[in-house]
């Protein structure tokens, strides 16, 4: 599976009763259960296109700096998750069973391959590493910054490759 795919599987997840549980909001919300398989794939496949489309759209408007157009395109995403989701959710009744962090990371790290994950971790230890060259520059409040995030992504996929391994 894909990249985007595993990011999509950490929201999703089966339940005491082996149904299918939505957790539009992650960790921070409670589940929608999905009955009907033609609901639940048309959520994942959006969910997908999701991410395909405003991660990298976000990261490209950041990263050349155009603050005001970020500033605007994130609450135009929101606004589409937020009404695409609530339109396929209308027939889902609510879930008692919230998600865990670490069930979220196991549904994430089920569906990424190894190579994918270990290339997350090295790319996340380089950014970490440049954070680093940041403090060493001056540049403490982006050094700072960039250490913790890049920090806690680094063991978020030192924890998903240690759970995969336990998966086999």
């Amino acid at each position: 599976m894909g990249y985007f795919e595993g990011l999509a599987d950490a929201i999703f997840k089966q339940d005491s009763n082996g149904e299918t549980v939505f957790y539009p909001w992650g960790i921070l919300g409670k589940g929608r259960i999905i009955r009907d398989p033609v609901t639940r794939d048309a959520l994942r496949n959006f969910i997908m296109l999701y991410y395909k489309v405003s991660l990298p759209l976000i990261v490209v408007l950041v990263v050349f700096r155009l603050w005001w157009l970020a500033a605007l395109a994130l609450p135009l995403m929101l606004l589409w998750f937020v009404l695409k989701s609530r339109e396929l959710l209308k027939d889902c009744p609510p879930s008692e069973e919230r998600l865990t962090l670490r069930e979220g990371y196991r549904n994430s790290a089920a569906s990424h391959n190894s190579l994918t994950l270990w290339l997350l971790l090295l790319v996340s230890l380089l950014f970490c590493a440049g954070s680093v060259l940041l403090l060493v520059a001056g540049k403490v409040l982006f050094g700072m910054f960039g250490l913790v995030l890049f920090g806690l992504c680094s063991g978020a996929f030192i924890y998903m490759i240690k759970t995969k391994r336990e998966q086999r």
